[in-house]
């Protein structure tokens, strides 16, 4: 009983906090330029997944929205100009923080606020997409072999985040960066924002940061295998019919047209030999 009452007011406390608290006072009326300094100071490892320039756009994206709320200090105009149209609709650096990373995971540039993707992802999507794109069909077994390197989950094996960027599949594949993403902002989350550890990990809060986090990756990941499965039918079905179009091309095409050629030739042949013959023959000089 005691357990369930603690249980309860800690989940209270949770929600409450998530409605009330925000983390505008990180970028607002303060200088972004020292949160980017103590982040490349005290959580360097973190760079390795979520480069300084990847952590300074999610500082500004969270200021551009807090900018465009209603809050105590409001934003000057000068801290207003400038500031991007397109961000996370979130007053939380962790929200922000996950837009980014999984933006970057994607591979693509141009959905990543312009930042450089994860090398791997852009790898990914620069192999799934050179497939897709190909006039020619494909085995399964080959795109299925490409998309397992990305795809393989290394849970059993000392993953080390100092080689998050690597770009070594045999040490930390795509679907291990997925993998570990949302426990990886959570930490930095919680060391730069430690008042607000309640609100971001709480085990029995369905609907807490991290829970969220991690359905969101799920979801992804979860696309991107049905979006292979079908890739995989459509280009084994693609050269079946490529392989049926050349046999048939050359059963019916060439081999009997040649077929065909051949007794033209042998029908030509005998009438050469018949207009050949005539002139000697008797019967038909007369």
């Amino acid at each position: 009983m005691k357990k369930t009452v603690i249980t309860t007011i800690i989940s209270i406390i949770a929600i409450t906090g998530g409605v009330f608290a925000h983390d505008c006072g990180l970028v607002v009326n303060t200088n972004i330029n020292a949160v980017l300094t103590n982040y490349t100071a005290n959580y360097q490892i973190y760079t390795q997944f979520l480069p300084a320039e990847a952590f300074n756009q999610a500082l500004i994206n969270l200021k551009a929205y807090c900018c465009a709320q209603v809050i105590n200090p409001p934003c000057t105009d000068e801290e207003k100009a400038n500031l991007p149209t397109q961000y996370m609709e979130s007053a939380y650096l962790f929200d922000h923080l996950i837009d980014i990373s999984m933006r970057r995971l994607d591979g693509n540039k141009a959905l990543a606020y312009g930042l450089e993707p994860d090398p791997t992802g852009s790898e990914r999507r620069t192999k799934i997409n050179g497939i897709a794109s190909t006039t020619t069909g494909i085995p399964a077994n080959e795109i299925e072999k490409i998309y397992k390197s990305y795809r393989t989950l290394h849970k059993n094996e000392n993953v080390d985040i100092t080689k998050y960027n690597a770009g070594d599949l045999a040490t930390f594949s795509l679907r291990d960066k997925y993998d570990k993403l949302c426990t990886n902002v959570k930490n930095l989350y919680e060391g730069i924002k430690s008042d607000d550890k309640i609100i971001i990990w709480w085990y029995v809060d369905k609907k807490s940061f991290f829970n969220g986090c991690e359905t969101l990756v799920k979801k992804r990941v979860e696309k991107e295998n049905g979006y292979v499965k079908i890739l995989m039918v459509q280009k084994s079905n693609q050269l079946l019919n490529e392989s049926m179009k050349a046999f048939t091309q050359k059963h019916f095409v060439e081999e009997k047209m040649m077929a065909l050629w051949n007794l033209i030739l042998k029908v030509r042949n005998v009438f050469q030999t018949i207009v050949l013959q005539a002139p000697t023959s008797t019967s038909c000089s007369q």
